[in-house]
């Protein structure tokens, strides 16, 4: 040093001289007090707001060395640089941002301008942009500096949760000396009130954090959180990250957490919590309700990605004793996707494990019933005939876990009739958990479904829509296809169409299990009557499941592709598609089934292959199955029978008021097109304008066009070509009903003189009628009459005889 200072002068510069040791301290003195006869000049570097630490700065100053402070920067010296690297409104536009990121500090304002240089600062708006620059620039400071940098450890694994006193804690060092340090920190930009200055900076410094070291800190803030009383949700986030096998202390935890993560919509976290759980070394019944709820969690996301855990559950059963609980959801899990003799074998074994002393409540019973009803009704009929055998190895049963209660055999095997609580409130806290996928909600519209209360089922699944679960696509899926079919039910086309394509976008097909059959039946059906039979068609195209036949789901999709069938002219087909809906059970079992109209639309069938009394036979049938009130199923049903013209008119009146009770409007339009048909015929116009209006005004509701109600029902009716003379519909508001009654009498082929003795007037009141009548709707033959008011009313009348062509 001495010989290179003879040469030219010479600049011994310390940095950040405030963290020198006492060693390093005494190690400067000697040299500081031998450099005074050479040219050499000692310089030590201060921040400004540093009280010196170990280090005397006196001692220095009178051996000649030299202070110095380095202040971090303001927001005039930020604004100053900007404007130097960048224009004018940039500057004054990210300023202050710079300034609060960095801190004022001089090596991370040069890393942030050098960053918005890379990106420009025509991309970046008001942002600033943090990259590799800044990155490594905080990352620098920090290595120079390891005691610091390891409360920057400690604040970023503690996160949200870090506090001063707990920062000392976790680092198992004095508060005050914690204190100090989160001091420099901020006096050096790195912090701001004991925290970070942007939320990237933690990613930053746990990344390049040892993985051995990074875990064993997440381990030790997890019981020191967990000791404070922290939410089990924080909690489990460390377990997690430490990824070591938990005790069954933090078991519990993570149990908790899991449920409360499903709720937030965390569904990764709530499953990597869960899996953590699993590997833990628990007794049966703990492992048991780890894997139920596994599965469940899974199932409200991706029901096939828990087969494992079903094989898994299932193999335990046949080793030790596993709880009902866990053996009904396997139940349902495989009815979904259709196994069904594993199904039957797994709900014998419950009805065997499950003995009177552990009776379930009412609640349980019908939820379960009506889930059984809709993925194979069949096996509600095979329940009452399993052998009553829950005394032989009640006495080994197991308790199951808390949430999951279990059933008596003989509870399980009795047919449970009635409706829905009218309460409403679910009395078991095992199929109202919010972990379920069958949750007591959902339930609850699929029993107001089976017992055919569509209007309550419909506010009830649009107020669940209306407040979805976060993260779990395969429950909202599954709730908005049943929301589609009531929609279509209730004759809202555009509705349920748009429904059902939703649901098909949320849930991939292979894991819709048997139920793809919902969301595909609307579709065909809703294309089917909008006369898109090619859309149509290639929803049918769509491979679906073998074992869908024999379900509630199934049978949706058979009438779907019996109406199509119909709609092309397959009525054979047509019929056979019909009556394989018919359920191989006992009708109490079967009623949702029952009340998809299956009979009567196998009657519309034999209608169309010309076998009436078959019709007859096949729509007295259905009446038969209904309840005597009003519903929708009635309303169809009747509506089947008006093909017999002496009765016709009271079976339209008996339909209209049925589907007038349970809003099914689509149905309710084409029974008030028909009426309006019979009006007319009599000669009632004013009758006939008020019905077809009212089922105009239908139409837009129902998401479909006028043409759709322009056809008659059924094949057997007359038809007439439907050629049509292109006049306004609006043309034929301007006729008064006097004009009204003789231009109809007139479009039905009736000559000047039978009009005038239908009418009651003379025969030049009739000329003057129909002068008027010409004029207003601009035509001058008699035969452009029927085109006219056929396209006003959307009628069918009977092909204008040769009458008179003029007046």
């Amino acid at each position: 040093m001495a010989a290179c200072a003879a040469r030219k002068p010479l600049l011994l510069l310390i940095d950040d001289a405030h963290q020198m040791d006492t060693a390093s301290q005494s190690c400067l003195l000697h040299i500081t007090r031998r450099i005074e006869p050479h040219a050499i000049t000692v310089a030590l570097v201060f921040p400004r707001t540093s009280d010196g630490g170990a280090l005397c700065p006196l001692e220095f100053v009178g051996l000649g060395a030299r202070l110095i402070e380095t202040p971090v920067l303001g927001e005039a010296e930020v604004d100053r640089l900007l404007r130097e690297r960048t224009d004018v409104a940039t500057a004054r536009r990210l300023t202050s941002r710079v300034h609060a990121i960095s801190g004022g500090n001089p090596a991370l304002v040069t890393a942030l301008l050098r960053d918005l240089g890379q990106v420009g600062p025509a991309h970046c708006g008001d942002a600033v942009p943090v990259g590799d620059g800044f990155r490594t620039a905080y990352l620098g400071l920090l290595v120079r500096h390891p005691h610091l940098a390891r409360c920057v450890e400690g604040l970023a694994v503690l996160g949200e949760n870090a506090t001063p006193p707990r920062v000392a804690r976790l680092l198992e060092q004095c508060p005050v000396v914690t204190g100090s340090h989160l001091e420099e920190l901020e006096a050096a930009g790195l912090l701001a009130d004991n925290g970070f200055r942007h939320p990237a900076v933690p990613g930053f410094v746990l990344g390049v954090m040892d993985g051995d070291r990074l875990r064993n800190l997440h381990r030790r803030a997890a019981e020191l959180l967990f000791a404070d009383g922290a939410p089990t949700t924080v909690v489990a986030r460390h377990l997690v990250i430490t990824g070591g096998v938990p005790d069954v202390s933090q078991v519990s935890v993570l149990l908790h957490a899991s449920h409360q993560l499903l709720l937030d919509g965390q569904v990764e976290e709530c499953v990597a919590c869960l899996r953590l759980a699993d590997r833990a070394d628990l007794d049966d019944q703990s492992r048991d309700e780890v894997t139920t709820a596994l599965i469940d969690t899974l199932w409200c996301t991706s029901p096939a990605a828990a087969e494992p855990e079903v094989r898994r559950l299932l193999a335990a059963a046949r080793e030790r004793q596993v709880c009902c609980a866990s053996l009904r959801l396997s139940v349902t899990w495989l009815l979904w996707f259709g196994k069904i003799d594993l199904a039957r074998e797994t709900l014998a074994e419950v009805v065997e494990l499950c003995g009177p002393g552990h009776d379930p409540s009412e609640e349980l019973v019908r939820d379960y019933r009506t889930l059984l009803g809709y993925l194979r009704p069949g096996l509600l009929e095979e329940l009452t005939q399993y052998r009553a055998s829950s005394g032989s190895r009640s006495g080994k049963h197991r308790t199951p876990p808390r949430g999951f209660p279990a059933a008596g055999a003989a509870r399980w095997a009795q047919p449970h009739e009635g409706g829905p609580d009218p309460d409403g409130a679910p009395g078991c806290e095992g199929i109202n958990g919010p972990r379920r996928f069958w949750t007591a909600d959902l339930v609850s519209v699929l029993r107001l479904v089976w017992e055919g209360d569509l209007g309550l089922a419909d506010r009830s699944c649009a107020e669940l829509l209306g407040r979805p679960p976060r993260g779990l696509p395969a429950r909202q899926a599954f709730l908005a296809g049943v929301h589609a079919h009531i929609r279509w039910t209730l004759g809202d086309v555009g509705t349920a169409a748009a429904q059902a394509a939703s649901a098909l976008q949320l849930l991939p097909d292979h894991n819709w299990g048997i139920t793809i059959g919902l969301p595909l039946s609307t579709l065909i059906n809703t294309h089917t009557v909008l006369g898109d039979l090619d859309r149509a068609a290639d929803y049918l195209e769509r491979p679906v499941p073998p074992n869908m036949q024999g379900s509630f789901f199934g049978a949706l999709y058979a009438m779907a592709r019996g109406r199509w069938l119909l709609a092309a002219g397959q009525a054979d087909a047509a019929l056979d598609a019909f009556l394989s809906c018919a359920p191989a059970c006992e009708p109490s079992h079967a009623r949702g089934i029952d009340l998809l109209g299956w009979r009567a639309s196998a009657a519309e069938a034999y209608l169309a292959l010309g076998a009436p009394e078959e019709a007859r036979r096949m729509t007295e049938a259905e009446l038969a199955t209904l309840c005597p009130r009003p519903s929708d199923d009635r309303g169809r049903a009747v509506t089947v029978l008006a093909d017999a013209p002496e009765q016709r008119r009271a079976h339209l009146e008996e339909a209209e008021q049925a589907l007038r009770l349970t809003g099914s409007r689509l149905p309710l339009a084409a029974v008030l097109t028909q009426l309006s048909r019979l009006a007319l015929a009599d000669g009632n116009t004013s009758e006939a304008r008020a019905r077809q209006n009212e089922a105009l005004d239908l139409v837009p509701w129902c998401g479909v066009s006028q043409q759709v109600l322009l056809p008659p029902p059924f094949p057997s009716m007359a038809r007439t070509d439907p050629a049509v003379v292109p006049q306004t519909v609006q043309a034929t508001s301007r006729l008064s009903e006097a004009e009204w009654r003789v231009a109809s009498l007139a479009a039905e082929g009736k000559s000047n003189r039978q009009i005038a003795k239908r009418l009651f007037i003379t025969v030049s009141t009739v000329e003057q009628h129909l002068t008027r009548v010409y004029r207003k709707l601009r035509i001058r033959r008699r035969s452009a009459l029927s085109g006219i008011l056929r396209q006003s009313l959307m009628l069918t009348v009977p092909t204008p005889g040769d009458g008179p062509e003029g007046p």
